[in-house]
């Protein structure tokens, strides 16, 4: 729906002028002992009304709503149920439909987005000797295929966004996904080398946790989001001194991976990432201080689970 009937700008205006849109992830909700409780409840909440309302229906002789996790409701502004869609019939005229049958029967009063609207991605708060890192993954096709974009070099490239906005199965693989990881002072510190080892040729293993910290989100955009659950089965990542200059020092990163990651976060399957990573790490060791991070995938592959293996593209970056 994201890439679909929530990218349609109708769909977004009747959703700010008249509605509180509120996303619930409901296998997060049932599986993470972080959820606040509050929420669990309010979200079965919602799901016992909706069966209240279907076991009225059914007695009245009227057409049941649709139930289920993927689904779009229209709440009452008591928290009772109004409307259903499965994201199967989510077209953004249905979509649409619907949210306008709600707004003619309930006479919501119009105003102004409970949230003014926002990038979704931004640096999260950290403490000031932190390293923020920002990391985009994107799936990549050959440069051939009819659905690759042709204003990007490469073999491998990203998809067209065809159909955003305006059809239910506009495609998300298009779209980027992204991601924040915070290095604390303690762990940032721990890719620069021990020592004095800074002349041209000197090489270190980065630490493994915090290369692990990284490279546990070296993986496409998937509905599996819990890092809990990925497995790094082989990881490396070596780094090269290659140059020196008034007081900076670069050394060249590379390094693979090898990570079991499954598509859902209820179902396993035989999915696996391998990866090989490339990149460069500035930094002034006596202050110490990180300059610039840079690592980017140089061939990545995800899949194996009897539907062959997709490419895809990752790349993270940190300045100070």
């Amino acid at each position: 729906m994201r890439a679909g009937s929530l990218s349609n700008d109708k769909v977004i205006e009747l959703l700010n002028r008249y509605f509180v849109p509120v996303l619930a992830d409901g296998t997060y909700l049932e599986h993470c002992e972080a959820a606040p409780a509050e929420v669990k409840e309010a979200y079965r909440r919602v799901f016992a009304a909706l069966h209240r309302t279907n076991q009225d229906r059914k007695k009245a002789g009227e057409p049941l709503l649709s139930i289920g996790t993927v689904h779009a409701y229209v709440l009452t502004p008591e928290g009772e149920p109004f409307d259903a869609l499965h994201v199967a019939s989510c077209t953004p005229d249905a979509v649409i439909a619907m949210l306008e049958r709600a707004v003619e029967k309930l006479q919501p009063t119009a105003g102004k987005p409970v949230a003014e609207p926002r990038p979704l991605s931004a640096p999260p708060p950290c403490e000031p000797e932190a390293l923020v890192v920002h990391l985009v993954a994107r799936y990549l096709v050959p440069r051939d295929r009819p659905y690759a974009r042709q204003d990007v070099k490469g073999d491998l490239v990203p998809l067209k966004p065809t159909g955003l906005g305006s059809e239910r199965h506009a495609s998300w693989q298009a779209l980027p996904s992204e991601e924040w990881i915070v290095l604390p002072r303690d762990e940032w510190r721990k890719l620069l080398p021990a020592g004095d080892r800074l002349g041209v040729g000197s090489t270190w293993d980065v630490d493994r946790e915090v290369a692990a910290k990284l490279l546990l989100r070296f993986y496409p955009t998937t509905e599996l989001n819990d890092l809990s659950r990925n497995r790094l089965d082989e990881q490396s990542l070596r780094a090269t001194v290659v140059a020196g200059d008034d007081g900076v020092v670069r050394a060249r990163l590379s390094g693979r991976l090898k990570m079991k990651h499954a598509f859902y976060p209820n179902r396993d399957d035989n999915n696996f990432v391998e990866a090989t990573v490339v990149g460069y790490l500035d930094f002034e060791p006596g202050k110490p201080a990180i300059r610039k991070l840079c690592l980017v995938t140089e061939q990545a592959a995800y899949g194996g689970d009897g539907s062959g293996v997709q490419p895809f593209g990752v790349a993270l970056s940190a300045a100070p």
